[in-house]
């Protein structure tokens, strides 16, 4: 039995669709099927029964699902032991961030972290999703909540504070912005109902989900976008504008399995991110 088909069909099982599960799993909905598909051919049963928009589990499936659960959360435990138990750090430091902190904090300080450590190499995973930390999908997690987890250890590194932006040469008063804003399946996302709260009335000309499009945008003179400050006052053809009413800076947390803080290279990983994003407080 390949374990991977195992984890994709268990997340098949807990998300009850292939969509639900792809966008779980970060990836695309037949390869979710595929996977499935080999494992039901491995055991030599159905696994599931297949509607036009969901997934049924069989008795077998049901059975499979709530037995095997156990089983590989202990083979991610060994996995996660062998790993903190390298001495060495040739292997890769997988990273999991939200993609613009990835982007624009991360990835242009790796050099300084060759540089320091020439031997740890690097994945760094710019994800919407948040990395499950017990089944080793990433080493260090970044994220802009805290987590629950007793087996995750955290740690605050910085206030990520907001502004509103636009073109210098945007002529408008507050009362009249062009908003450019978040679409609905960003929903999730907190500045997306602070904003749909304090529209009154205001246009929103752009929704996207992507912020370097937002970014774009706002840089063309096309109306102004709510950013990250480390986004916009890095930008020289942007400039913040002042509002009545500004969002509340949301934390960031680097979060680290209790298991792996003590391996090498994940403790230079740490040390390197809390430097790193320490700086945007």
């Amino acid at each position: 039995m390949n374990w991977e088909d195992f984890r994709y069909f268990l997340a098949l099982a807990d998300e009850g669709s292939f969509s639900g599960a792809a966008r779980k799993l970060g990836v695309d909905h037949s390869t979710v099927a595929r996977r499935v598909a080999a494992l039901e051919t491995a055991f030599g049963v159905r696994l599931i029964d297949r509607l036009p928009k969901a997934v049924m589990l069989t008795v077998e499936g049901q059975v499979l699902a709530e037995r095997g659960q156990g089983a590989l959360d202990a083979m991610f435990a060994v996995e996660r032991a062998a790993a903190g138990a390298v001495a060495g750090v040739s292997v890769p430091l997988c990273i999991s961030a939200p993609p613009a902190l990835a982007r624009h904090t991360i990835g242009p300080q790796l050099k300084q972290l060759r540089e320091m450590h020439p031997d740890v190499d690097v994945i760094l995973q710019g994800q919407i999703q948040s990395a499950d930390l017990n089944r080793r999908q990433a080493d260090i997690a970044i994220r802009l909540s805290r987590p629950r987890k007793s087996s995750v250890i955290t740690r605050k590194l910085a206030n990520m504070s907001f502004g509103f932006y636009g073109a210098k040469a945007y002529p408008n008063a507050e009362t009249d912005w062009d908003l450019i804003s978040w679409d609905e399946g960003s929903a999730y996302i907190p500045q997306y109902f602070w904003l749909e709260e304090r529209l009154r009335g205001r246009r929103v000309v752009l929704r996207s989900n992507d912020m370097d499009v937002q970014v774009a945008a706002a840089r063309s003179g096309l109306g102004i976008a709510l950013l990250p400050c480390y986004i916009g006052d890095a930008d020289p053809l942007l400039m913040k504008f002042d509002a009545r009413e500004n969002f509340p800076a949301r934390e960031i947390w680097m979060l680290v399995h209790a298991d792996l803080r003590h391996a090498p290279r994940v403790r230079k990983g740490m040390d390197f991110l809390i430097k790193t994003i320490g700086r945007l407080s």
